[in-house]
Formats: C-alpha cells, structure tokens, sequence
C-alpha cells in the first residue's frame, strides 16, 4: 500500500516537473527563438568573418555533458528523454564583451515512440510486434554558429543558428531499413556558461525549426536541453 501511494506521488511531481518545462520552453520557442530565426545569416556572417581574420586567441577545447531531448508530433511520447553530447569547440572574444564560439558535436536521442500516433502516420513503415515500448534512437553530428557576451569574469551568454546531420539511427524499429527522419536539420540555440579558471559548466536550449518528418502527415520537431562541461586543451595566438 506505502508502495503504491509512492509511485502515485512519483508520477504525479513527474507530471507536474515536465508541465513546467513545457511551460518555460514554449515560451522560448513563440518569442525569443522565432525572432532568432530570422537573425541566422546575420549570425553566420559575422562569425565567418571573425575567423578569417583573427586578432585575438582562439581556443580549442573538448565539451561533453547530457542531454534532455524529444520530438513534437502524435508518433512521440511527447517527454523529454535523457542521452549524451561530446565534441569539440572553439571560441574567440572580437573585444572584452563580444565573442564567437563554433563546435563539432556528436549528440544521441532516445525518443519514446507513441505506437498508436506512429501507426497512424506511418503504419507501412513500422516494425512493431507484441511490444508496447518502443524507442528511436537517433544520433547526428551538431555545427553551432554562436554569438557570445560576456556579463562578468563569470558568466557569459550565447545565441545563434545550428545545423545537425543525422550519423545514425536505430534500424530495428523500421522495416526494410526505411528511415522516416530527414538527414539535415537547422537550429536556434540560447544558453549560457559558467566558467571557473577556463573550465566551463554549460546550459542550452537548442530549438530546431525543420519538420523532420521525410514522409509528412505528422510535424517533427527537435527540442533539446544541453548542460556539460567544456574543458580548454590548446590555444592558437596570432603570428607576429
């Protein structure tokens, strides 16, 4: 009966922690991040020029952390699920406030299947048997293009455009090998960082714009939060 009463109120906190996080990002997504969209070539603009002609170090690192990640659309479950990012980056200051920082990053979703929802949109395609739990796991390789201000010695914010390249997913849920998501994907990304003596504590909300669904009838979206750690291994100066 104790048992019972406790997995109630652990479903019940789940619900109301995942209506929060709802809340908070569908208000990222219909402000800041649609105005943000339209700001994507401006982003890349500027930060292709910075690199081409640096004045100030650039600093490579390696990054890595976790991931909270689902799909919009009836063929998902429609919560966030735990994986992993790792990669590498680069960053550079045009001045002691304004920044850039660019990343090669491997990240990996697990994204709860909804059955009767993924029947109904793509019923031919799904390898479904007795089962009433199913996950697609998706992995794809993550470019961010980012805008950084620095608020202190501390603290820092980053804005500016993603693109993602699907590397792989999961075959056994798929007859035949038929692979419903679309290979490329462009993002919004906003977030900020912590940095103590050049290690870096990292937290981003990454929004993606393209309906990945490859066979339509159903609007899949990426949504993603980021938080790792980025750690400074080599620094490039400038030749006199």
């Amino acid at each position: 009966m104790f048992y019972t009463g406790q997995l109630k109120q652990n479903f019940c906190y789940k619900q109301r922690v995942n209506g929060f996080i709802t809340e908070i990002l569908g208000f990222f997504e219909q402000n800041i991040l649609n105005m943000m969209k339209k700001l994507l070539p401006l982003f890349a603009c500027i930060l292709l020029l910075s690199v081409s002609s640096y004045a100030q170090p650039i600093v490579f690192g390696l990054k890595g952390g976790l991931d909270m990640t689902k799909l919009t659309g009836q063929a998902f479950g429609g919560n966030y699920s735990a994986s992993f990012n790792a990669g590498v980056y680069a960053t550079s200051k045009f001045n002691d406030k304004w920044g850039w920082q660019t990343e090669i990053v491997y990240n990996q979703g697990n994204e709860g299947v909804n059955v009767d929802g993924f029947q109904s949109v793509c019923a031919n395609y799904a390898n479904f048997n007795n089962s009433s739990s199913y996950t697609a796991t998706i992995g794809a390789v993550t470019i961010p293009l980012l805008v950084t201000y620095n608020l202190n010695n501390f603290f820092s914010l980053c804005a500016g455009p993603q693109v993602s390249f699907n590397a792989y997913t999961d075959q056994n849920l798929f007859i035949n090998g038929a692979i419903p998501f679309k290979v490329t994907d462009i993002w919004g990304c906003i977030g900020g960082k912590l940095d103590l003596n050049g290690v870096n504590f990292y937290l981003r909300y990454n929004n993606g714009f393209t309906d990945i669904n490859k066979f339509g009838g159903d609007a899949w979206k990426n949504r993603q939060i980021n938080f790792g750690l980025e750690v400074p291994i080599y620094t490039m100066r400038k030749k006199k």
